[in-house]
């Protein structure tokens, strides 16, 4: 553990130029991670991290998903799909080490980015898989045109969920996150991005076991994208992409464990709207500028001294737990 913190110290004290997304919160700090141009108007969406710490990156108008390697070099890995806006990875899980994209239905894509139809199912929105097993440990696909949910399962049969939010117009679930600890219940959280016509149905809920909502933030209206911190970098928080006021920008917010979103970064171009954390700790964040067509991967991580404080309340916690 000693070793590890002071690595990642190392890390920020020399990290690179920020990008273009700010960090609001105190004690953390934005670096540019990679840039890239897919083409114009084709707007990253949801990325997910494999077991080797290349991350994925669904690439929605252009129908590809790019690689993203640890050595920072970007490139196309599979084309070919209609409109990926979610993926997932089924490493450590019975879906095995493959990539699983939604697609509007739902795509199962090897390391060597062959994809096979794993579920036909209309209008496949977000994927997220239950690896605490509260959930039955299903793969779990939110969709539009229905806008329902239902638990996926290993051969690539659909069983039904919940029928919420039901025949809406103006969005569908966004997306999907699973507590894999304690504070937040162990709970399946979902975000949705609905128009005020239909703001009850719109902003963070949780559903429990038997697919029934419950509203979870009163002032995040609009939610894009979830995902937890599994590290405790960031305090094991909620972290969503979305927006406390309907017509106004996406922002990233963390949310606490009561529910409240408190702004944590903007960006002027922050329409990538997706938000994942990587095997090293850190946050990523995608952005893209309409202007010139290109793609940035921020990466968020804590300031030495914020490293630090977390690493002493670690370790307060571990000689707590001992005696």
């Amino acid at each position: 553990m000693r070793t590890f913190l002071m690595t990642l110290v190392i890390i920020a004290a020399v990290s690179m130029p920020a990008g273009a997304i700010e960090v609001l919160s105190p004690g953390y700090t934005a670096q540019t991670y990679v840039t890239y141009s897919d083409s114009v108007g084709s707007i990253p969406r949801h990325m997910a991290f494999d077991g080797s710490g290349n991350l994925y990156v669904a690439q929605y108008d252009s129908g590809t998903i790019w690689k993203v390697t640890p050595g920072k070099v970007a490139s196309q890995f599979a084309t070919g799909f209609t409109s990926p806006y979610s993926i997932t990875w089924g490493g450590g899980t019975a879906y095995g080490n493959f990539l699983y994209v939604g697609d509007g239905r739902i795509t199962k894509l090897a390391l060597n980015g062959t994809g096979t139809l794993f579920a036909s199912h209309n209008c496949v929105s977000s994927l997220a898989i239950d690896k605490k097993g509260n959930y039955g440990g299903y793969l779990y696909a939110g969709t539009g045109g229905a806008d329902d949910f239902h638990k996926v399962d290993t051969a690539g049969n659909l069983l039904p969920f919940g029928s919420w939010p039901g025949l809406t117009d103006g969005g569908e679930p966004d997306g999907i996150a699973f507590d894999t600890g304690t504070s937040y219940g162990g709970l399946m959280y979902v975000g949705s991005a609905y128009t005020q016509n239909n703001a009850d149905k719109s902003g963070i809920f949780t559903m429990n076991t038997s697919g029934t909502p419950t509203r979870f933030s009163n002032n995040l209206v609009q939610a894009f994208d979830l995902a937890f911190d599994t590290t405790g970098t960031f305090g094991g928080k909620l972290f969503a992409m979305g927006t406390t006021t309907y017509g106004t920008s996406c922002s990233l917010y963390s949310v606490g464990v009561n529910g409240t979103a408190t702004q944590f970064a903007s960006s002027s171009t922050l329409d990538g709207l997706g938000l994942a954390f990587g095997p090293d700790g850190a946050m990523y964040v995608s952005e893209y500028s309409s202007s010139n067509g290109m793609v940035t991967i921020s990466r968020i991580i804590p300031e030495p001294c914020t490293l630090l404080l977390l690493g002493l309340g670690a370790a307060v916690l571990r000689k707590k737990t001992r005696n």
